[in-house]
């Protein structure tokens, strides 16, 4: 799932970098955590605050550019803005339950 997420926000970095919102040649080394505290969602990421600086934004305000350019996934249900800016991401449970089905279902695991 973390992998997921990584790839959900490099696609939204592309695409404010394509709109002019992100300077070009930003590489930062995407971070996706457990969260801490489950009323937080279940993973979170700091890029929005790693990023804030080479973008000349505040940190909050970026988070709410990249939520708003992340693609649609059905593993996770939604993505909040917490403190400075933080991204909440709350996995999706009827994704979650329908891969761990499948996996009980499946003969070879």
């Amino acid at each position: 799932m973390k992998d997921t997420i990584r790839q959900l926000i490099q696609q939204a970095l592309t695409r404010l970098v394509t709109e002019g919102v992100l300077p070009e040649g930003l590489t930062p080394a995407i971070q996706v955590e457990n969260a801490r505290d489950k009323t937080h969602g279940d993973f979170a990421s700091n890029i929005a605050m790693m990023l804030a600086k080479p973008a000349g934004m505040k940190p909050r305000d970026l988070a709410e550019k990249l939520i708003a350019a992340l693609p649609a996934d059905e593993q996770v249900s939604k993505v909040e803005i917490a403190g400075p800016g933080f991204l909440n991401f709350f996995q999706n449970t009827a994704a979650l339950a329908a891969r761990l089905d499948a996996a009980l279902a499946d003969a070879h695991l």
